[in-house]
């Protein structure tokens, strides 16, 4: 059976329909396009046609994209590029068909399945919630292959398309209408019908001028679409505002700026040319393997089995009791109510209780404003604040299938609040604890079942951080890991399984990074070039503006959890002391590393003075602070490895770029460790040792797999 095949319909209608038997959706790899080409051959020899609706055999999804596996397998540049025209070429036939050509589309529709369905003279899509449209590979290290550089510009535009080549955004049916990307958004039980009817439309355009092109609207799109220097114009905007995006690191979004640029006035046959020219040089580059990599690593979080006893399923959560309520409960029950859930809120004081509500009809209010603010959208946004339900007492618990504390960092406060809600709870509902650092085999002695207690550590901010710890203790149930791991997956996160360690994964490795920051800044080095290393380095932030986020009296505790734990290599946290002391909190008092005022940040002149340390040491280069720090972090995911505290290296690299916002076009610390070399990164901690002491002294781990010539994980794949 094949991937495409023609069904006839009345009126002389054919639907092309794909329908990949070897999947569970459609992926259109090397035998898609080998099949297409076949499809083709019959559409083209059948007498009499009035139109082709191109449609998935598949229900609720029409075509996930290319096949990301083969994207990351290939390494030679030709093998790459011959695939690239071959598609081209299929395309094309499909887009050079004499009859009307409609793209039906319900579900998933992303990269190549939206380059197969612009080859088409119109699209329509259901406007179900589950139909998103886009172009991702930007995401993947590459721009759209498959003739989307081109193709798309023509349909909406130069503006638009470059933000949606350029972020990787997807649209729903109702903003891709309004963006012009599809010509109608129709409930998906008259999908088929209306795109009958929509060839009929075509149909009676003449030949020349069936296929959808971009109008401009108004004489500021006229100008940027349709004159050389506004064109220019909207180019180096995007190519200034990708390079302070990326720093630089991530050569995709300059290299599609670049394709149309050359391309924008050339004929569609030249500038596939050149598209496949250029994609087919980053398809084979690191920061593709990378990507890609990370890519599969998380789905792979996402959907592979959590305990070896396929047998154990999970217990279905409807509702959440949340004891703690303020920002971070706030940002649990509108995530989770957003999901459905029925989140019942308990504090002691209402002015948390408060907070909490403000904060989840805020987030609310923002992605309803971001869906257009009517309607549906509306509508969905009462039915969720409704499922928010805050109160001052414990009653109803017994109805709670999930509930979690996220109350202060205390282990007896937590202890006691275990305890109130063990003999209150369902004898099936899981007990969870949101704690970046206590121990959780230590918050269930006195339980009376503490297999029913895990960790469930969200990261801050909770609607934007990908990832959360989902932590088993000693006597954790094979039930209550599923159950969590199941939790979180609904939730949208990236869930990944670590062992109840001091600070877990993400504040381990982290602590170590933060604490060789701060003995820099000891040492005399200006705090703006330390973090201005890392983040050339390409993390997100430097440590110092890290630390003011979090908060410094949250870091403190963590500083104290792993020094208490590891003190033979944890720095005294002197200057998180001093800070504390003085109420210099970071963000939230408005005062800490830096002054804060509303969003804008800015250095303290008088910072050194205040914590007493000598100034003016000039710095010996970015290069040199970030090895440091970075050194200081391999060296703690290792002993993280050979702990396992998580399981794999795999796991550990997507809990640090999804936890900690470790740069992704390394691939990951553990990869970034292997691309320098383990023999050279040992030889360094060794050296940095001797000079700075115990906290460089290499892993065991990591010396056993230099001395063997080994890595921690495959050797990224190169041009």
């Amino acid at each position: 059976m094949g991937v495409f095949r023609v069904e006839l319909q009345a009126g002389g209608i054919a639907h092309l329909v794909m329908d990949h038997p070897a999947r569970k959706v459609n992926v259109l790899d090397a035998e898609a396009i080998a099949d297409l080409e076949q499809a083709m051959g019959v559409l083209e020899r059948s007498d009499g046609l009035t139109g082709v609706v191109l449609r998935s055999g598949k229900s609720g999804t029409f075509i996930a994209g290319a096949d990301v596996s083969a994207i990351g397998a290939l390494t030679d540049r030709e093998q790459v590029l011959s695939l690239i025209r071959r598609a081209h070429g299929a395309f094309n036939r499909l887009a050079g068909l004499a009859c009307p050509t409609v793209a039906a589309i319900d579900g998933v529709c992303l990269g190549g399945g939206t380059e197969l369905a612009l080859a088409c003279d119109a699209r329509i899509a259901s406007e179900e919630p589950r139909t998103q449209i886009g172009l991702p590979e930007v995401l993947l290290g590459i721009f759209p292959g498959f003739g989307g550089s081109q193709r798309l510009p023509r349909l909406i535009g130069l503006a638009a398309a470059l933000d949606l080549i350029l972020t990787g955004r997807s649209l729903d049916a109702r903003r891709a209408e309004k963006t012009g990307l599809i010509a109608r958004a129709v409930p998906a039980a008259w999908l088929i019908e209306r795109a009958h009817e929509h060839l009929a439309v075509l149909a009676r355009r003449p030949a020349g001028q069936r296929r959808d092109a971009y109008r401009p609207r108004g004489l500021g799109a006229w100008f940027v679409d349709r004159t050389p220097f506004g064109q220019a114009i909207a180019l180096g905007q995007a190519r200034s505002m990708t390079r302070a995006r990326t720093g630089g690191h991530y050569p995709a979004p300059l290299a599609a700026i670049e394709v149309l640029e050359r391309t924008l006035r050339l004929p569609l046959e030249a500038g596939l040319a050149i598209e496949a020219a250029r994609v087919s040089d980053l398809v084979t580059g690191t920061v593709c393997k990378n990507l890609v990599r990370i890519f599969e690593l998380s789905e792979r979080a996402k959907k592979d089995p959590v305990v070896a006893d396929a047998s154990v399923s999970p217990t279905p959560v409807r509702s959440l009791l949340l004891i703690g309520a303020g920002v971070m409960g706030g940002g649990i029950a509108e995530l989770a109510s957003r999901f459905g859930i029925t989140v019942r809120v308990r504090d002691l004081k209402p002015e948390a209780l408060t907070h909490a509500l403000q904060t989840a009809r805020s987030l609310i209010a923002e992605r309803t404003r971001r869906r257009g603010g009517r309607g549906e959208a509306a509508r969905e946004a009462l039915a969720q604040m409704t499922r928010i339900q805050p109160t001052l007492e414990m009653a109803a618990a017994g109805r709670a299938d999930f509930a979690m504390e996220a109350v202060v960092e205390d282990l007896d406060v937590k202890r006691r609040v275990f305890a109130e809600l063990e003999v209150r709870l369902g004898h099936d509902a899981v007990l969870a604890t949101n704690t970046s650092s206590l121990s959780v085999d230590a918050l269930a002695q006195g339980l009376a079942h503490p297999e029913r207690l895990c960790g469930f550590h969200f990261f801050n901010p909770v609607h934007r951080m990908p990832l959360v710890e989902v932590v088993r203790g000693a006597k954790t149930s094979d039930r209550t890991l599923v159950t969590a791991v199941g939790l979180a997956r609904r939730l949208g996160k990236t869930p990944v399984v670590v062992s109840d360690a001091p600070g877990f994964v993400v504040n381990r490795i982290l602590m170590p990074y933060l604490g060789e920051a701060m003995v820099l800044l000891e040492e005399g080095y200006p705090l703006p070039d330390i973090d201005r290393a890392m983040r050339r380095f390409g993390m997100p932030m430097g440590p110092f503006e890290v630390l003011d986020e979090v908060g410094l009296d949250v870091a403190r505790k963590v500083a104290g959890v792993l020094g208490r734990a590891f003190p033979d290599r944890t720095p005294p946290a002197t200057v998180l002391e001093k800070l504390v002391a003085a109420g210099r909190l970071g963000r939230k008092s408005g005062l800490g590393f830096y002054r804060h005022r509303g969003r804008d940040r800015r250095p303290d002149p008088g910072l050194c003075a205040f914590l007493g340390l000598r100034r003016g040491r000039k710095s010996p280069g970015p290069e040199v602070l970030a090895e440091r720090m970075v050194l200081a972090m391999i060296n703690e995911a290792a002993r993280c490895l050979e702990e396992q505290v998580v399981a794999d290296a795999g796991m550990l690299d997507v809990a640090m770029i999804f936890g900690a916002g470790f740069p992704p076009f390394r691939g990951g610390l553990l990869r970034h460790a292997d691309a320098l070399g383990l023999a050279k990164v040992e030889a360094r901690l060794t050296s940095l040792g001797a000079e700075k002491g115990e906290r460089f002294r290499p892993a065991a781990l990591l010396k056993r797999l230099a001395a063997a010539g080994g890595t921690f994980t495959a050797p990224p794949a190169s041009a």
